[in-house]
């Protein structure tokens, strides 16, 4: 069978919509309401009767559907881990015992304890001491066997040793003495010559630790990179920005940012962590799927094959939010070909409770007026979605889209507050009916997927990380091949206010999830603080940028690089500079001067004033000398 890259929601929507009559949609564009229209598309026949399973079957990407370990591929992957270890190589053991543990079911403890054995034991010859000993806790935890623990005390040892953590290693080192008695297929010589290596290192340390008057332990190394913090004052209403901007409002331009202050090149203005985010599919086994950091060392999921995390602390705050109802369900999300918004809109739903929402959908409709806090759905709720300017099409497209997401709801658990325990059958999805009970959820929940889809289309951004591969060393300089690799996509509601301009005052980039905003030139008190929504005018002509802008954001760019057409990189040349035409008439055209010319007033091709260049010329001599004199 040929592999179907496209998805099968594009079969659904097209099946769908050829399926409806005229009536029905005319009955569907007369609704006014997110809410009526989603519970109108779900009680049309040729909905209820849809048959997703036979869409499915015919999608071979995503990974495999129903959601479920497999202890054959995990014993697998683990063999050939031992047999990296018999040939020396460590570096393909260890990606050889992750692959085993991420398949590994969380049932079969005694094996799933031996592979995370096993894989500090790797990480100790790669000298990755602080993960061996995070996998050597993870292994006891599982229990361990028994008669095997005198292996992993005395590698905890050892691994502590190199860390001066040295009180910990006396710890370990009893400990190794007393798992020795458990040590039955450990033949005699052998148990005792390590019983008297533990023991002369206990003397060892017991009489170095008198002798440096019993100092503590450092402190373990941490892991993971520390977050982006945000210098000076917040800003007193939004305070995942900088006091030295200020979000303002009018009826052309909406809510936009402003500077209270003089901002230099290079000040922070906003450290933000997103309102929800999702790595893309593609990652999913090689970055955090909570965090978006990667993971040479990755955590599985417990429950599934199709995602890793970086640390227990993501792998809890996953399970006890979002991964707990989309663990079932994220094949199916992946197979449907859908947008990674589309995935952002149900994340939003799902790494809150049903309860959270109940509480607030009545008081959704009246803004907040007190801290902009970043987690408030509210704040998000709020942002521009262009309700009132979208055709019918675009409604019953989304409400398709919406439909499907509220189906994985259901099938999930969320409409109960409870996850799955068990796989999703594959008969639960050979209709697309709603159990009667969920009449009130399908209503609730679909008004307010649907509305994420219209916010985020225009609010949403792209999270990338910067990828250097292959760095060279020069005389007195380090290049490298870096570029930026699209990883996930995240809202941010206090970026989501910045306004778009093709000449940029400030750059955005990304520590994990959060991003940092810094301005990237001087901006004077009082002007916007404007970010760039993709078009930029080095390098996309106004032509092309206009359109884009138009096409995605629904606007018209009025930012100064557009009102006076400036040239990209690539249209300049060396050959002669260019100068606004300094009529006395509002004049938008840019007067060109060859480098040899002795005139200094020239005619204006369009207006046919003339233009004095001798103050142009002016300030860029002031400019060039003051650059060389700082």
């Amino acid at each position: 069978m040929a592999q179907n890259s496209e998805g099968f929601f594009k079969q659904f929507h097209e099946n769908i919509n050829s399926a409806l009559d005229d009536v029905t949609r005319n009955n569907f564009a007369n609704l006014e309401s997110n809410s009526k229209r989603v519970s109108y598309l779900c009680s049309l026949p040729l909905i209820k009767s849809y048959d997703l399973l036979s869409d499915v079957s015919k999608i071979e990407i995503g990974g495999d559907f129903p959601v479920k370990k497999d202890l054959d591929k995990a014993r697998a992957f683990k063999d050939e881990g031992n047999k990296a270890v018999q040939k020396g190589d460590w570096t393909k053991s260890l990606h050889l015992y992750s692959q085993s543990l991420l398949f590994m079911p969380q049932k079969e403890s005694d094996e799933l304890s031996i592979v995370y054995a096993n894989r500090s034991a790797a990480l100790n010859h790669l000298e990755q001491y602080e993960d061996s000993l995070t996998d050597i806790r993870r292994c006891l935890s599982l229990g361990y066997p028994r008669h095997l623990r005198y292996k992993v005390y005395e590698r905890r040892a050892r691994c502590l040793l190199v860390l001066k953590r040295n009180q910990e290693a006396i710890q370990a080192f009893q400990d190794t003495i007393s798992a020795l008695d458990e040590a039955n297929n450990l033949n005699k010589e052998k148990r005792q010559k390590m019983r008297t290596d533990a023991k002369l290192m206990l003397e060892v340390l017991n009489k170095g630790l008198v002798l440096a008057g019993n100092p503590k332990d450092p402190e373990p190394l941490k892991k993971t990179p520390p977050k982006p913090k945000l210098p000076g004052k917040h800003n007193s209403q939004y305070p995942a920005a900088s006091d030295a901007i200020q979000i303002e409002y009018d009826n052309n331009k909406g809510r936009f940012a402003i500077a209270t202050r003089d901002l230099s090149a290079g000040e922070v203005l906003l450290v933000e962590k997103p309102h929800s985010g999702v790595l893309l599919g593609e990652y999913c086994k090689t970055h955090c799927h909570n965090c978006f950091l990667k993971c040479p060392i990755p955590i599985p999921c417990p429950k599934c094959p199709n995602v890793i995390f970086c640390s227990d602390k993501c792998l809890d705050a996953a399970l006890q939010s979002y991964h707990g109802y989309e663990c079932h369900i994220l094949p199916l999300l992946w197979k449907s070909g859908c947008s990674i918004t589309c995935h952002i809109a149900l994340r939003m739903i799902t790494q809150k409770t049903k309860e959270y929402f109940t509480k607030i959908y009545n008081d959704l409709e009246n803004k907040t007026t007190g801290l902009y806090k970043t987690d408030d759905y509210k704040n998000i709720y709020h942002l521009v979605s262009h309700e009132d300017k979208r055709q019918k099409q675009d409604f019953l497209h989304r409400t398709q889209m919406t439909i499907f997401l509220l189906k994985l709801l259901e099938l999930s658990g969320y409409f109960e507050s409870k996850t799955r325990k068990n796989p999703i059958d594959l008969n639960e999805i050979k209709t697309m009916e709603f159990e009667d009970i969920h009449g009130d959820d399908i209503s609730l929940f679909g008004s307010l997927i649907l509305k994420n889809l219209q916010i985020l289309q225009f609010n949403a951004h792209e999270v990338f990380e910067l990828q250097c591969l292959k760095p060279k060393v020069g005389q007195y300089v380090i290049k490298h091949d870096g570029k930026s690799v699209f990883l996930a996509g995240a809202v941010f509601p206090t970026l989501a206010l910045f306004n778009h301009s093709c000449d940029p005052g400030v750059v955005r980039y990304f520590c994990g999830p959060y991003v940092v905003v810094r301005a990237v030139k001087n901006i004077k008190k009082g002007e916007e603080v404007a970010e760039n929504y993709g078009p930029i005018f080095t390098t996309v002509p106004k032509q092309k940028r206009q359109a884009d802008l138009k096409d995605q954001y629904w606007f018209d760019c009025t930012c100064l690089p557009c009102q006076q057409n400036w040239p990209t990189y690539d249209e300049m040349t060396e050959n002669y500079m260019r100068f606004k035409c300094d009529s006395d008439q509002p004049c938008p055209n840019v007067v060109p001067v060859p480098y040899d010319c002795k005139d200094f007033m020239l005619q204006c091709g369009l207006c046919q004033q003339y233009t004095n260049i001798l103050k142009g010329l002016k300030s860029l001599q002031v400019d060039y000398t003051n650059t060389f004199i700082n």
